[in-house]
């Protein structure tokens, strides 16, 4: 069954239920820009939350792609078939972030969002190795967040990591992971790919164009990972500087300014709640109701509200989060943490995470003060001292071969959020020193990943049209709009 036929009975199917340096990298060994050829069988299946019927397969490879022999690694690949007659040649690869996210989660987002794309555009979802269901490098027993909320002893969880996942994680690196995806590329008999990359997915995206640049057509990066980052350098200083963009957003808004006169102060009676080492809490859970209890240090409190801080929506709730908390009650904080995990943490492989973050960004920061770096941020150096700590107990790969300079001339089209508590519209400006030919655009109200917001999907739409970017009119990103801020039990105001 050919591919096109394929992709016919799934367009029917899904009808039926919706009536500067020009650089030219060479590949690295046993990752040729043309692979041998091959073939991935599709067939119709269904993604979790997504209800049309899509086409599914794997393509097995080598876990170890130097000797190209011994274990082999299911490499499984979604396909949102495009749903006109004339369908353009070059698809749209989604790169999910983390590191440790398969992209085969993003369907339901991608059926969403990126229907104007897909008119004339297959989709194609790829759980890179390690991720989604390609050989998961899961680690840690699931368990209630509530029960576990404490400082974690981040150097032994990393060696438990180790006994616990099924491969080599110095084999789950982008240097193998994005040689496989060029051998899927070929398989599905596609010559050139855009690729759209969210968090560290811009990563992936970026090496990707280096690496094969005659494999790639454009790239749209989202919430962009520079080669120079230095992850985790500067998580603390970036996560002040959205806290404060929000505090100063409240004092522009009067019902705001009326329920939450002085921020500042809300947030040091907040930390004041930690003066004596750990806060003792006794809550209803979250999520079964039931009565619960422990206690909560001022570093992982810091970090719900950094997670928070990622979404326009939870975001606009921080205040109020703040707030109930030093006033003694901790179950809204401690329900944000439980709705930050389901969002973002759930579908990762934390072996897979370790396996990039170990080998090709933490090592480059072992010298760096977090302490200095941090100065001046109520978050503090608990989420860079947990990285480092992890990261040195744990079995790292290569470095990255590109230095921190390389340029492409793959035209890209780079999106910041203005309010990114991570990736802010400086990491966009430090990932435009990658591409010759780009076009930065920042969605002033939009948090981590602006491609779902507001006129975005139609700008990005656009973008993979034309394959430039220069005239696109991205006036529109500045009535993308930011939540109504939550203000009481009752939520925001109406």
């Amino acid at each position: 069954m050919t591919l096109r036929f394929r992709r016919w009975l799934a367009a029917v199917a899904v009808a039926g239920m919706t009536t500067v340096e020009s650089v030219s990298l060479s590949p690295l060994p046993a990752a040729s820009a043309e692979p041998q050829r091959s073939s991935i069988s599709l067939a119709p299946c269904h993604i979790d939350l997504l209800a049309e019927q899509v086409l599914c397969g794997v393509h097995e490879v080598f876990a170890d792609r130097e000797r190209n022999s011994g274990a082999r690694v299911p490499i499984h690949v979604a396909v949102l078939p495009a749903l006109r007659r004339r369908i353009e040649p070059d698809p749209l690869f989604l790169m999910a972030g983390g590191p440790g996210q398969g992209a085969r989660g993003l369907a339901p987002l991608a059926a969403r969002h990126f229907r104007e794309i897909r008119r004339h555009r297959d989709i194609v979802l790829v759980d890179l190795r390690g991720t989604g269901a390609s050989s998961p490098l899961q680690c840690g027993a699931p368990g209630d967040e509530v029960a576990l909320v404490k400082e974690e002893d981040a150097a032994a969880l990393a060696r438990q990591c180790l006994q616990e996942i099924a491969g080599d994680p110095r084999f789950y690196t982008h240097r193998e992971s994005l040689a496989d995806l060029n051998e899927v590329r070929a398989a599905l008999g596609y010559r050139r790919i855009n690729l759209w990359g969210g968090s560290w997915g811009t990563r992936a995206a970026l090496l990707f164009a280096l690496r094969y640049p005659e494999a790639t057509r454009t790239v749209i990066l989202d919430g962009a990972v520079a080669l120079g980052m230095g992850f985790p350098k500067t998580a603390s200083a970036d996560a002040q500087a959205a806290l404060d963009r929000l505090i100063a957003r409240c004092r522009e808004d009067a019902s705001c300014r009326t329920t939450f006169p002085d921020p500042r102060a809300e947030i040091d009676r907040f930390f004041q709640r930690f003066s004596g080492g750990k806060a003792a809490f006794t809550i209803r859970h979250p999520r079964t109701h039931a009565p619960a209890s422990g206690t909560l240090s001022q570093g992982v409190a810091a970090d719900i509200i950094r997670g928070a801080l990622y979404t326009p929506r939870d975001a606009a709730a921080v205040l109020y989060l703040i707030r109930q908390a030093a006033d003694g009650d901790f179950a809204p904080l401690l329900a944000q943490m439980v709705r930050t995990a389901s969002a973002t943490t759930d579908d990762m492989a934390l072996g897979a995470t370790m396996a990039v973050l170990c080998s090709e960004d933490v090592p480059s920061v072992t010298a760096i003060d977090f302490a200095a770096e941090a100065a001046g941020s109520v978050f503090g150096t608990t989420y860079a001292d947990v990285w480092r700590a992890r990261c040195a107990a744990w079995r790292a790969g290569p470095p990255l071969p590109e230095s921190a300079t390389v340029t492409s001339q793959v035209p890209a089209l780079i999106l910041s959020g203005g309010a990114d508590p991570v990736t802010p519209p400086r990491a966009g400006e430090l990932m435009t020193q990658h591409f010759t030919r780009h076009r930065h655009v920042v969605v002033p109200n939009a948090a981590h990943n602006a491609s779902f917001s507001g006129c975005v999907p139609r700008l990005i739409a656009t973008f993979l049209a034309d394959g430039l970017g220069d005239g696109l009119d991205a006036a529109c990103t500045g009535r993308v709009a930011w939540p109504a801020f939550v203000e009481g039990t009752a939520g925001t105001q109406p």
